[in-house]
């Protein structure tokens, strides 16, 4: 393991951070592959890496960074999360249901984790363990967007009708 400092670490990243905010997707990938060159162990660039993948929506090369982020810091929420998502992606239910839980346990209430669960599931056909993951995910504060997804879908799980009454 190499001897930089986290602070160290996370400035290699700043440019590449920057890169996204500004949507150089392309110019973000180069920069962390440069940051990962120079230092493997970094976490953070690894995560970030993930996040460009994901934008790109290349859900493999964002689950392998995801993947090697938290290989290095198993407690690193965002990239457990984040790798969850991409195995619901690809279709890897079991997967993404077993990282959501190892995010759970990092922090009991996290809401992009209880959205995966739910839904992942929801896929296995689990709709028990699904409806209680949606109901706790939606007293967080979802997206308009994400509560209403969740919430249709917990219409579903219970046997209900999906459509909506017409104005």
């Amino acid at each position: 393991m190499s001897e930089r400092t986290d602070e160290e670490r996370w400035a290699a990243v700043e440019e590449s951070i920057e890169l996204l905010h500004e949507e150089d997707v392309d110019g973000a990938v180069r920069t962390l592959r440069e940051v990962l060159l120079a230092d493997a162990d970094n976490v953070h660039a690894h995560y970030y890496l993930g996040l460009a993948f994901m934008r790109r929506e290349k859900a493999g090369a964002a689950l392998a960074a995801f993947s090697e982020a938290t290989h290095r810091d198993p407690a690193h929420l965002g990239a457990q999360v984040y790798r969850g998502w991409c195995m619901y992606e690809l279709g890897r239910f079991e997967e993404a249901i077993d990282t959501g839980e190892r995010a759970l346990e990092i922090k009991a209430d996290d809401d992009e984790a209880l959205h995966l669960l739910g839904l992942a599931n929801a896929e296995t056909g689990r709709k028990t363990l699904a409806m209680g993951y949606l109901e706790r995910f939606l007293k967080g504060r979802p997206s308009a967007e994400d509560r209403a997804d969740a919430e249709a879908l917990l219409i579903t799980l219970r046997g209900g009708a999906t459509t909506r009454a017409e104005a």
